[in-house]
């Protein structure tokens, strides 16, 4: 029996995990979206793949995370499912899931968006240069 280590940030239109579950979740999605820096070229016959990395390089970092958030939000507003992930699902994943959820209206702050992402997936982990470009990004909210 397969165990699912992914999780529904909106239900059934926007998946969020690690990279092991991105197989177990095709499926269910239209586009994967893979955050991670180090990934591997892969492709799937059946769903689009997309790498959007959210770089470490501090110069760089703003710009990726946008890109990504972007992609998501683009994809689920086009009517696509989306799954996306990075290593591990927690970090990176959460970064573009709080982002993801200010986004499209789900939050109204960055913590209320946090909270929202942790209760979906409570590994998630968004490290402090990763929330400080969250605020940077929605410095209204």
């Amino acid at each position: 029996m397969d165990t699912m280590n992914y999780n529904e940030l909106l239900k059934d239109r926007i998946y969020i995990g690690g990279f092991e579950d991105a197989d177990s979740v095709r499926d269910k999605v239209d586009i994967i979206v893979d955050l991670r820096a180090e990934a591997p070229e892969v492709e799937f016959d059946d769903v689009t793949r997309v790498h959007r990395p959210i770089v470490e390089d501090a110069d760089q970092q703003e710009a990726s995370v946008r890109r990504a958030i972007n992609e998501v939000v683009t994809a689920y507003q086009n009517g696509k499912n989306v799954y996306f992930h990075c290593n591990g699902g927690s970090n990176r994943t959460g970064t573009v899931a709080a982002g993801t959820l200010l986004s499209l209206g789900e939050a109204s702050t960055l913590e209320e968006a946090e909270t929202k992402a942790k209760n979906v997936r409570p590994k998630i982990n968004i490290k402090p240069e990763l929330k400080n470009v969250l605020k940077v990004l929605y410095s209204n909210n």
